[in-house]
């Protein structure tokens, strides 16, 4: 149970998340352009790369949760802390940046306030994966010592 627990943070935060992110601004971005609007949403490049890792993410925890190969609880915790340090980056940036009134708005807002609120979670969640993966049972899972040969 643990162990689901741990892949299924992983994949809402580092998976499920970024997607919903790229969508969401996405849909604004055409929203603005089908309505003749100025000032719509700029995706940047943080965002789209983002959304594909966030996609990479989701295959990685469903290998992990399928436990095979059992090299992938190494892959999962060294993609999570990697992608860990880029949100932590993301986040101390929207911090230290001002909104652009003209062409971040309201959007740009939220999503800021959207990153701000995911402190917490970046330091729980792999802190969490990290402890419970290196547990007994975790790595008995990996090693397949349940399964009957």
């Amino acid at each position: 149970m643990g162990l689901t627990i741990a892949i299924l943070a992983t994949a809402v935060l580092y998976g499920f998340m970024p997607l919903v992110e790229v969508y969401f601004l996405r849909r604004i971005d055409a929203t603005a352009d089908d309505a003749y609007l100025l000032g719509g949403i700029e995706i940047d490049t943080w965002t789209w790369l983002e959304g594909m890792v966030g996609g990479i993410i989701l295959v990685v925890c469903l290998l992990a949760w399928w436990g095979r190969p059992a090299q992938i609880r190494f892959v999962l915790v060294g993609v999570l802390l990697l992608l860990t340090g880029i949100s932590l980056y993301r986040i101390v940036e929207a911090w230290t940046s001002s909104v652009d009134p003209i062409f971040g708005g309201q959007a740009q807002s939220v999503m800021r306030n959207v990153l701000r609120c995911q402190l917490p979670m970046m330091i729980v969640v792999p802190l969490y994966v990290v402890w419970y993966i290196n547990r007994a049972p975790a790595r008995a899972f990996y090693r397949q010592a349940h399964r009957p040969r």
